[in-house]
């Protein structure tokens, strides 16, 4: 991982990346439409990738609206949720249930409504799951269908010409995580339980069986409140308390369920079976995107050290790209933003050459992107479903060693990447 925490270190990175240098202890942002430099060489912009070997795309489901994740379950099918607020499972021949029954009454708008989904890790004994969503005020109902989600939407256009001080006494819903049960038949869930109410993005379970989960914090503006819990990854034992080994605990000023500090909005969390380690990528508005190795109790800038712009040319926060006492990204995109929505990293035997891999989808970028990996250092890229118009929400790799992508638009529906025979 790239670190550098002292003046000797900025100065080398400043050196390798010579450009755009207003110090010697803070490398600036460029403005314009020009790359921003890196702060040492094979940051950004890495060499093409050898051409991926003959694979298929397929159309695997169609039909569904607007779904958002998948969570592969041991028989060989998987947990598919849809943004109005259904939860379905989808076959290992592409079959779709029913909706699931027992899912809470939510509140969506555009593709923000019932989003992330795993499983536990001990599923197959204690049938637990894990979601995150935006629920409907406490006192309202919904059915959580598409005619729900038109009125939800109509809602949310009135509600946005409410004053700050009217939103505040009026929200508009409710961002949680909870867990409930799946029964055996797979046709309901139950026990229901809020494990915490934040703005979620992405989860996953870490190998002592915390819950980690990415954090939003979109605003550019100001110091980040540690107190709080946005722009973080958290960690939370299954019940939502705090793990006595969390790095802030004890902290005075630094919210105990925080894992790591200093993100915006990291869309993909996945764990790197090589190192063992957990990398999220972070959207970082305007290009400037970051994939981080993730270490507990660090900091990882969000918002005073950034490699994107707001607005195409306006630097982030302070302008600054390194700062001491922050963590480098160990790849950014620019001056083109990737949007990066979810990763994984592919360890399967049908693509060998693709092993070790790490997979990401683009949303305005509208690709699939492949980094070829040598340690922590990204040594190329391919761009692959690169059809314009096109964006990606979620990719993951199947039991059966198959990745698996859902197309967000402009048809939504999940492909399948097999092997050329």
């Amino acid at each position: 991982m790239k670190s550098y925490k002292s003046l000797s270190g900025i100065m080398a990175a400043c050196i390798l990346g010579a450009t755009g240098v207003a110090s010697v202890s803070a490398q600036q942002v460029f403005e314009g439409n020009s790359a921003v430099a890196p702060a040492y060489a094979g940051q950004t912009r890495a060499p093409l990738a050898p051409r991926s070997t003959g694979y298929v795309v397929s159309d695997f489901v169609t039909g569904l609206h607007r779904p958002w994740a998948m969570a592969h379950m041991p028989n060989g099918n998987m947990l598919v949720t849809e943004v109005p607020g259904r939860l379905r499972i989808v076959g290992a021949d592409g079959s779709v249930s029913d909706p699931i029954k027992g899912v809470p009454a939510l509140r969506p708008f555009g593709s923000r409504g019932l989003n992330d989904v795993i499983l536990d890790p001990d599923f197959e004994n204690n049938r637990m799951i894990y979601f995150a969503y935006h629920a409907m005020p406490d006192g309202m109902e919904s059915d959580n269908s598409d005619d729900a989600y038109k009125k939800s939407m109509a809602d949310m256009a009135e509600w946005n010409k409410l004053s700050r001080e009217e939103k505040g006494a009026n929200p508009f819903g409710v961002w949680r995580v909870s867990s409930a049960r799946l029964s055996k038949d797979g046709k309901s869930i139950d026990r229901v339980k809020t494990i915490i109410d934040t703005t979620p993005s992405r989860m996953a379970f870490d190998e002592d069986g915390k819950l980690l989960l990415t954090t939003q914090r979109k605003s550019p503006m100001g110091h980040q409140d540690l107190t709080g819990t946005a722009g973080m990854i958290l960690r939370l034992n299954k019940d939502g308390s705090v793990p006595n080994d969390n790095p802030f605990v004890g902290v005075e000023g630094v919210n105990p369920m925080a894992y790591v500090t200093g993100l915006r909005n990291s869309n993909s969390l996945a764990l790197n079976p090589t190192t063992n380690e957990f990398w999220a990528a972070d959207q970082a508005g305007d290009a400037g995107d970051e994939v981080n190795v993730i270490e507990a109790g660090k900091d990882y800038g969000w918002p005073e050290v950034s490699y994107g712009r707001m607005g195409g040319t306006k630097p982030i926060g302070t302008g600054l790209t390194v700062k001491e006492g922050t963590e480098q990204p160990i790849y950014y995109w620019s001056p083109v933003a990737m949007a990066p929505s979810s990763m994984t990293f592919y360890h399967g035997d049908n693509f060998p050459d693709w092993k070790g891999n790490l997979f990401l989808t683009g949303l305005s970028s509208m690709h699939l992107s492949r980094l070829v990996l040598s340690g922590d250092n990204v040594i190329g890229e391919e761009r692959l479903l690169d059809e314009p118009g096109h964006r990606l929400r979620h990719v993951s790799q199947g039991n059966d060693g198959n990745i698996y992508v859902i197309q967000d638009m402009p048809m939504t529906k999940i492909l399948k990447i097999t092997p050329k025979e």
